[in-house]
């Protein structure tokens, strides 16, 4: 099978902030949201327990509480990028390939939930917390602007250039 378009992109501090910077604007008050619904249930669920002198059931919400925020910044210590990641991303008719290292995945495009083109990058989003980053720089094989017209045919509904 030929391959359409090839894009070699390194994932470094600056393409994952840049990434970050954008999903934030995008989601973040999505997010902001659902956190302030949550806190104010958790924050319901206190203060009902206290007022009931209900210490055993408060004890266990107040030690789940402090697991989950315990892996939460465990989970987010990890996630510093130490080491730079290149991956290569290649393009076919009814389908992509992932490469990094040894490992290859296969996405096809109906797998795409959404895909934004800013200035410098695409952001192709598999899920709500799952996307790829390709550099615009980072094409070995087509173009910015071919893969562009590419990807609006393949994802014509999913597609959003933004400014």
């Amino acid at each position: 099978m030929k391959i359409l378009f090839k894009n070699t992109t390194k994932y470094d501090k600056e393409n994952c902030n840049n990434f970050e910077e954008f999903h934030f604007r995008k989601y973040g008050t999505k997010e902001l949201i659902k956190l302030g619904l949550s806190l104010l249930v958790m924050l319901y669920i206190i203060i009902s327990n206290i007022f009931y002198k209900n210490w055993i059931f408060l004890s266990i919400v107040v030690l789940v509480i402090a697991i989950v925020y315990a892996i939460r910044k465990y989970e987010t210590k990890g996630n510093k990028r130490k080491e730079i990641k290149k991956y290569v991303f290649c393009f076919y008719e009814n389908y992509m390939k992932v490469k990094y290292k040894k490992q290859e995945d296969r996405v096809l495009y109906l797998e795409f939930k959404k895909i934004f083109e800013t200035k410098d990058n695409f952001f192709l989003y598999t899920d709500d917390t799952h996307s790829m980053i390709l550099d615009k720089k980072g094409f070995n094989v087509g173009t910015p602007e071919g893969f562009t017209q590419f990807i609006k045919k393949k994802c014509p509904l999913k597609f959003k250039k933004e400014k």
